[in-house]
């Protein structure tokens, strides 16, 4: 027998499926072929660890994990082999949580049974993997990306769950409103010009981003992205997902989306000079061009482009505005209740009030206000105190003021900057009316704007 021959038949050896004849042959042919035997060992190990994946239990905690993750309306499950145990962490509301802990030989069959589902390579698990999983939970399709990567202990396996509802909410929606919506509308509406959504990571600069291109999705404009990866389809909307491996990245599809005439572009985010570069040449030819970067506020757009190697009269002559926005975890509506914080602030002893204090007179106040929220955590948070997330903004225009400091004057970075503070209505201010509405506690508010290094 030849070894083309027989690795043609290993797979229906192993599972028994050859007659007598045929059985004898393949073995004959491995007793005295070594590269053919380590292939059947190899294909022994794959059929033991898909029969493992495959087995009833190992499906039902697949789903079970998916399920829990859904209600308790996590973002992102993280599964991971830690000492001799498999745990399973969800993110929820932007923090990590240990969700559920399984025996460790639960690790590698759970993995496999998610990697199948999201057909990636079961006999790769030496190199990092992505996959995509569609299923239904509770009447509701989920789409879920799927990144294993190898560890010293096995393979970490990450799945971020999307809801697709969130493509179809508005501005109004994402709590940009008064002022500020008003500030953006204007943005908006101009013809051409370069708009920055800034923020960390998670802080949902892709939801505004699909919120304006709703604003803006009609017949009689051409709306087009770039996306690495495609988190969600838009209906009227030309998506273009990044392909390194074919030469499609930012920039290469940037050139390209220019020769379809788009009215809008959305680029998801500026990576380099030269896509910077790309992204202002379009702004300057009469589109409307939005984009990402990460800075802490949108005032700091304006340095993180000259960072970037852009030069002044560029930024000047395409730079319409920026935001800056952050995620804060709310109030549970359950358990929360009111207190007064006058009455802590003077109890001795008690420094995390004395800090809240000085945030909140750093923020603005003068004087403590009467009541203040904070909850305790009930059933129906899980115990966290917190359930769902607000959005704060902060939005940034190049006003002529800023043109003539920056363009004219050639005013230092730090001198634009506290001219610019000045026109803005802060984070910290933003998330201070949240506080004294009763919707985020004030430690909450400290965490995310990164008051305290114990925060």
């Amino acid at each position: 027998m030849k070894c083309d021959t027989c690795r043609e038949l290993l797979t229906a050896y192993l599972k028994a499926e050859l007659e007598g004849a045929q059985v004898a042959e393949v073995e004959e042919h491995l007793a005295t072929c070594a590269e053919c035997a380590q292939e059947c060992e190899g294909a022994r190990k794959v059929l033991a660890r898909l029969d493992s994946a495959s087995e009833e239990p190992v499906m039902r905690i697949a789903a079970t994990v998916v399920e829990k993750a859904f209600e308790r309306r996590a973002s992102d499950i993280h599964i991971r082999h830690i000492g001799e145990k498999c745990k399973v962490f969800m993110r929820i509301d932007g923090v990590m949580h240990e969700a559920i802990l399984l025996p460790e030989y639960v690790h590698r069959p759970l993995v496999d049974r998610l990697k199948i589902m999201a057909d990636m390579k079961l006999t790769v698990s030496n190199a990092p993997q992505d996959g995509r999983i569609m299923t239904e939970v509770q009447g509701k399709k989920l789409d879920l990306r799927v990144s294993v990567v190898p560890t010293a202990t096995g393979e970490s396996l990450v799945i971020r769950l999307l809801d697709s509802s969130c493509i179809r909410l508005s501005l109004d929606e994402v709590y940009l409103v008064g002022e500020q919506r008003a500030q953006l509308d204007d943005l908006l509406h101009r013809p051409s010009g370069l708009i920055v959504v800034t923020g960390p990571t998670g802080s949902g600069k892709t939801t505004t981003l699909y919120a304006i291109l709703h604003e803006l999705n009609r017949p009689a404009v051409h709306c087009m992205t770039i996306e690495d990866p495609i988190e969600y389809l838009i209906e009227g909307v030309t998506q273009i997902p990044v392909n390194r491996a074919a030469g499609m990245d930012f920039r290469a599809a940037m050139r390209a989306i220019m020769r379809q005439d788009p009215d809008v572009i959305m680029c998801g985010e500026i990576r380099d000079q030269e896509t910077a570069e790309l992204c202002c040449q379009a702004a300057m030819t009469g589109h409307l061009v939005l984009t990402t970067l990460h800075t802490d506020d949108a005032i700091k757009a304006v340095s993180r482009l000259l960072d970037i190697g852009l030069p002044r009269f560029i930024i000047t002559s395409t730079l319409l505005g920026a935001t800056a926005q952050r995620l804060l975890r709310k109030l549970c509506p359950v358990c929360k209740e009111e207190y007064d914080p006058r009455a802590e602030s003077s109890a001795p002893g008690l420094a995390q009030a004395a800090n809240e204090e000085a945030w909140l007179r750093e923020a603005g106040l003068t004087e403590l206000p009467g009541k203040l929220w904070r909850s305790k955590g009930c059933p129906e948070c899980h115990g966290s105190g917190f359930r769902g997330r607000l959005a704060i903004y902060e939005v940034f225009t190049m006003d002529q003021d800023v043109l003539t400091a920056m363009a004219v004057k050639r005013a230092s970075l730090e001198e634009v900057e506290r001219l610019a503070a000045t026109k803005v209505k802060s984070l910290k201010q933003v998330a201070l009316g949240k506080i004294l509405g009763g919707d985020v506690p004030v430690a909450e508010a400290m965490r995310m704007l990164m008051y305290l290094p114990e925060y």
